[in-house]
């Protein structure tokens, strides 16, 4: 009974071994047509920041109460510092050394007018509101008249510490921003908002959640592509020592690259995008999606001495197939009890590595035979 039902199971095996071992060309362009498709999904994959919301499960107490005084009161909970500070350059000079200098607060208070004008600001404080509503609207035309104001009142010397350091060679301009604006966009247009011509002696910069917001974006992408680069490059070295050709070390990679592709524009599909923490997620994938390929491989050219291509092929995946299966099967399980536990970041990385997984084992099961068929040329002895 049990030889009956392993023939059973090889019958449709075989068929399909000798199907992609005689109509090479015929699977090759049918998963070229999804590469296409997929691989134009991939380059919509977006990028976004996290928040508390991305790594916390949405029915919890913290989070609902977050969200909904952000929903009540828009803006309050990012905000984003334009910092300006003195940096003179030489002992003697005209260069300014005090922030409380008329020409900064003039220099913070356009600032500030310009900020509110960026999309998504919803309000700019400064040292120089303070200044103007103890001076009837204006600012002093002098730095010792500024000084004279602050001492005889003591309520804006108070409220002014709230934006000028002790030393006073530091102050601030506070912006509360709405809380679903782009990071990248609002960034963009900040810093074209400093990039006024500024006070001798004066150097200005940004900070925030905002800002730092874009360079994890910017940080995730130079990781991913970095990661991605130099594994690629070190998994070609590896392969290439290890079967002694350079034909047979670059074919299996085709596993990944064929694998990455279509998982990719699948997660997109799916809604997925990258972030700092699923940055490297491509590049785990790539070291566990190899091992098809070199499975795959190895075993045909040592089908080959004994058959020839196409007969070789057919004992190859049928002698693969089950190792490889099992070997996913885990490895999708593994990956997806990730989503267990209650932190949905952790859930997408599960899920993100188990659809690589196994489109490389696809890849390596449908695109590497067909191109080692097309291109072997040996015939059995």
């Amino acid at each position: 009974m049990r030889d009956k039902l392993s023939k059973l199971g090889k019958v449709p095996l075989e068929k399909y071994a000798k199907f992609v071992s005689h109509h090479a060309i015929i699977v090759l362009a049918i998963f070229l047509l999804f590469t296409i498709f997929t691989g134009y999904q991939a380059t919509l994959m977006g990028e976004a920041a996290e928040n508390y919301g991305d790594w916390l499960p949405e029915d919890i107490e913290v989070i609902e109460t977050f969200e909904l005084v952000s929903d009540q009161f828009a803006g309050s909970f990012v905000t984003s510092t334009i910092v300006v500070e003195t940096a003179p350059m030489y002992s003697k000079s005209d260069e300014i050394r005090d922030v409380r200098d008329p020409e900064v607060l003039r220099y913070v208070d356009l600032l500030a007018e310009r900020s509110k004008l960026v999309y998504g600001v919803v309000s700019a404080e400064s040292a120089a509101d303070v200044i103007k509503e103890a001076n009837g609207g204006r600012i002093p035309s002098s730095l010792r008249s500024v000084k004279s104001l602050l001492r005889n009142n003591e309520m804006a010397e108070q409220r002014i510490s709230n934006y000028i350091s002790d030393d006073y060679s530091l102050t601030v301009v506070r912006l509360n921003m709405l809380a679903d604006v782009n990071a990248e966009e609002v960034v963009e247009e900040l810093r074209e908002v400093i990039n006024i011509d500024k006070p001798p002696g004066v150097s200005v910069d940004i900070t925030g959640d905002p800002v730092i917001d874009a360079v994890m974006i910017e940080l995730s992408q130079s990781t991913m592509k970095k990661t991605s680069l130099v594994s690629f490059a070190l998994i070609i070295l590896i392969l290439i020592i290890v079967f002694a050709s350079v034909k047979y070390g670059l074919i299996p990679l085709l596993t990944i690259v064929f694998g990455v592709i279509w998982a990719s524009g699948t997660l997109v599909l799916a809604g997925f995008e990258i972030t700092p923490s699923t940055s490297g997620v491509m590049a785990m994938i790539m070291g566990i999606g190899i091992d098809f390929g070199i499975q795959v491989t190895k075993r045909f050219r040592y089908e080959l001495r004994t058959y020839d291509k196409e007969e070789a092929m057919v004992n190859t995946l049928c002698n693969v197939l089950y190792p490889m299966t099992i070997t996913t099967v885990a490895a999708v399980v593994g990956f997806k009890c990730l989503s267990l536990g209650q932190l949905p970041m952790m859930a997408d990385m599960g899920t993100m590595m188990a659809t690589g997984v196994v489109f490389c084992m696809v890849a390596a099961l449908t695109v590497v035979p067909a191109v080692l068929v097309l291109l072997e040329r040996r015939r059995r002895k």
